[in-house]
Parts: structure tokens; C-alpha cells; sequence
């Protein structure tokens, strides 16, 4: 072990031990009060004026004097890579934006913050009908099994759906879009015609969309005592038999270049598409400047009595710091998902708010987005979520690799069980004992 990862450990340890000191009951005398607290976050453009207009609000109007100062760090990547290498000399920030598997290489440190003394807290957390208020994935998406405890909290989420072409559908004889994956087959033969270059599903290469065919299968991304990855076993072996039949049989195309299924499908010459609902406004847009045709968006197709949602994002995390710092990132935090807070994040940006009491504020919202209103009667549907473990990371990549070899004629079950060795040969690596 090198002297820099020891160091690393040492301090590690040290900041979980004051971490959790200043979690426990002496929370509800802490004082808040005057404290300036740094946000990173990767918002940028127009987004970035958004949650701006939003810290400043917050400033202007909270009884504490809190003052929030917000920062641009970067992608998701570069921050991650900036809080690692900061953690083990205290140069964080006191709130940032992280996905659950890379909070818990934050918690591996001791550099970040348990949120349940915060959410639970008789003084400063959530009272029971705010906690009833929030949908059902802002309670299984942060979670860390590794540590036992939450270390995020969302102020938005997206989901991936099946966008498609009404018009096309309904000019090739159907009324509905695919509710199971042999209608999807289907339809998506009927629409593909090489010679005019149309495709009835242009696949872009994701992990999240083979985490989502395989959800919608009733399969599972790791083992039921989470200490190996199985990928579902049969259900991700369908999956990829699925997709390499499709091929062969010329009824998928594989995107060649980033974006490509979008512009396949605002162009009119793609059937479906598998997206986040964050690219909703690109595809109003596209569309329009397009083949304009009448479009929208459903449930991915399933073998289950009713789908299932994969829902994902990034959370807010609270490094850690000192108690005063920690609970004015925690009031900022509970003030951002405040069903009005939320509800305007949401109109204004096409996340999804964390709340269901903001669907009341975005009435006028819903009406002049059709689709972004459908997708959200979507979120009360059973909910999966991605693993929060270290090793997601690594295993993602593999799966991009599993997933575009399929299509490209590789062997479903050589594929998979790859995937599955080399995930958990990384498992065992990267992430803390169970």
C-alpha cells in the first residue's frame, strides 16, 4: 500500500468518525445560523441561470442568513475526480451533485454526510405528510447497502422511455404503442425497410436501456444478497437474444455516432427510440424543425403484468465538514424539494419534480407538453433503480460492450457470462465488503 493511500485511509477514518459524531442527537441543537456554504454542481447555460435565480432566492428569503455560493465544478465525471482528490486534504465542497455509486466511494473516504438524522429529525427533517409527499423512488435511489444508510437526496429525476411515431404506427395498421416486447418486434419489422432507410428501432448504446429491458423482464442487475452480478440469468440472456434476433432479422439499426437516434427519428426514418425524458425538449425541438409528425412517449414494452419504471439522476450530498455547515446544506437542500421549489425546477428545466403535489403547479405545464405530462403519470408505477455500488461504474462499461457486441451478431450467452465474470471479478475489487 502506497503512503498517499494510506494517508488517504487514515484521514478517511478520521472525517467518518467526526461525521458521525455530529449526526447523532447534538443535530437538534445545532445552530445554522450566518453560515456560507459552497454548492458544486454541473449545471451550465441556461440551467445554470435557473438554479442561480434559485440560491439567490434561497439567500434572499431563509430565516437562518444561510448564503449559498454556487458554483459550475464541471461535468459529473470532473467533480467526482476533484471531491476524490480533495477529500483526503479537506478541499470540498460543503454540497455537491453525485450519483449513488459515487457517493459511496465519497462515503468509502468518511468525507460525506448519512442523511437520516437529517430526514428524520424532529426539529429540522421532513414532517410524515411531507415524507408521503415525495414519490417512492426519493427513498430507494440513495440508499448504499455497503453502509447501510442514505447519503443523497434528489431534487430531480428523469426516466427512459420508448419514444415513438404516431403517425407512422398508426399508418402501418396499429393504435397503440407496444405494451410487450413481441408487439415491439413486431412493429418495428413491419416499419424497417433498408431500402429507403428506415429503421424500426434505432438502439443507441446504453447501460440504463439494458438495466431497463432487463427490469421489464423481471430480472435483476446483481445477485438477491448483492455479492455478485447476474445480470437477471435468464431474463439477460432474453434480453440480449432479443436484440441480436432483431438485428439479424434487419429491424434494428445501431446508432454509428452520438445522437444518431434522435436525428434517425426526427427525421421520420426511426420507428422507436429508448432516451431519458431529459432529452424531451431536444425532441420537441428536433421534431419540429424535422418531418414535424405527431409523436410521444410510453412505458417501455414488457413481460410483466404492468411495467416497471427505471428511474435515475444525481442526487444532493453533504460533505463532510462541520455540524453548522452540514445542517444549512441540509436546510437548502429540504428547501430545493419544497413542492414549489420543485415544481419550478421542474417546468423549468424537464427533470421531473420529487414531489407529487407539484403536478397541482404544473397543470399548464402538462397541457402544453403532452408528452412530458404522460410521462409523468409514469412515476407512480413500480419503480427499479440502478445499483448503488462502487464497482457500477466499471461494470457499466462492460455492459456497453455486452450490449453493442450482441447487435453486431456476437453470442448471447458467451456475452453475457463475460460480462457477468468480469463485474464481479471488479465487485470484489471496488466495493467494501457486504
Amino acid at each position: 500500500m502506497s503512503i498517499r493511500k494510506f494517508l488517504s485511509i487514515l484521514a478517511g477514518l478520521l472525517i467518518l468518525a467526526i461525521a458521525t459524531a455530529s449526526c447523532g442527537p447534538d443535530i437538534e441543537n445545532t445552530d445554522p445560523s450566518n453560515q456560507v456554504i459552497t454548492f458544486w454542481y454541473q449545471h451550465s447555460g441556461a440551467r445554470e441561470e435557473i438554479i442561480q435565480k434559485m440560491i439567490a432566492d434561497f439567500n434572499a428569503s431563509n430565516e437562518w442568513k444561510i448564503t449559498v455560493q454556487g458554483k459550475y465544478a464541471g461535468s459529473y465525471d470532473e467533480i467526482y475526480k476533484k471531491i476524490v482528490d480533495g477529500i483526503p486534504v479537506h478541499q470540498v465542497p460543503d454540497l455537491t451533485v453525485a450519483y449513488s455509486n459515487q457517493a459511496v466511494e465519497y462515503a468509502k473516504m468518511g468525507g460525506i454526510v448519512e442523511l437520516i438524522p437529517y430526514i428524520e429529525s424532529p426539529k429540522w427533517g421532513f414532517s410524515k405528510s411531507d415524507l408521503d409527499d415525495f414519490f417512492a423512488f426519493t427513498e430507494i435511489g440513495d440508499y448504499l447497502p455497503e453502509f447501510k444508510g442514505r447519503y443523497g437526496f434528489p431534487n430531480q429525476r428523469s426516466m427512459e422511455v420508448l419514444y415513438y411515431n404516431e403517425d407512422w404506427l398508426r399508418k402501418l395498421g396499429f393504435d397503440h404503442p407496444p405494451h410487450t416486447w413481441e408487439e415491439f418486434e413486431q412493429m418495428a419489422c413491419t416499419a424497417s425497410n433498408k431500402a429507403e432507410g428506415k429503421h424500426g428501432y434505432v438502439l443507441s448504446v446504453d447501460p440504463s436501456t439494458f438495466a431497463d429491458m432487463l427490469f421489464n423482464r423481471d430480472g435483476l442487475l446483481t445477485s438477491a444478497d448483492g455479492k455478485s452480478y447476474t445480470f437477471g440469468g435468464q431474463a439477460g440472456l432474453d434480453v440480449l437474444t432479443f436484440l441480436h434476433n432483431l438485428s439479424d432479422k434487419g429491424c434494428l439499426a445501431l446508432e454509428s455516432e452520438v445522437k444518431q437516434d434522435q436525428d434517425e427519428f426526427s427525421a421520420g426514418r426511426a420507428l422507436f427510440t429508448f432516451s431519458s425524458t431529459s432529452g424531451l425538449p431536444d425532441y420537441l425541438r428536433l421534431v419540429s424543425d424535422g418531418a414535424n409528425f405527431n409523436w410521444s412517449v410510453s412505458t417501455m414494452p414488457t413481460s410483466l403484468g404492468s411495467p416497471r419504471i427505471s428511474v435515475y439522476g444525481a442526487s444532493l450530498s453533504i460533505m463532510s465538514t462541520t455540524p453548522e455547515k452540514q445542517l444549512a446544506a441540509w436546510l437548502f437542500i429540504k428547501w430545493l424539494t419544497s413542492t414549489q421549489q420543485t415544481a419550478y425546477w421542474a417546468q423549468s428545466t424537464g427533470y421531473f419534480p420529487v414531489r407529487r403535489s407539484a403536478a397541482e403547479l404544473l397543470k399548464n405545464y402538462f397541457s402544453k407538453n403532452p408528452q412530458y405530462g404522460k410521462a409523468f403519470s409514469f412515476l407512480d408505477l413500480d419503480i427499479a433503480v440502478e445499483p448503488g455500488l462502487a464497482s457500477w461504474t466499471e461494470c457499466r462499461n462492460q455492459i456497453s460492450k455486452m450490449f453493442e457486441a450482441a447487435t453486431r451478431g456476437g453470442d448471447p450467452n458467451l456475452l453475457l457470462k463475460n460480462a457477468q465474470d468480469e463485474c464481479t471479478r471488479l465487485k470484489k475489487i471496488l466495493d467494501s465488503p457486504q
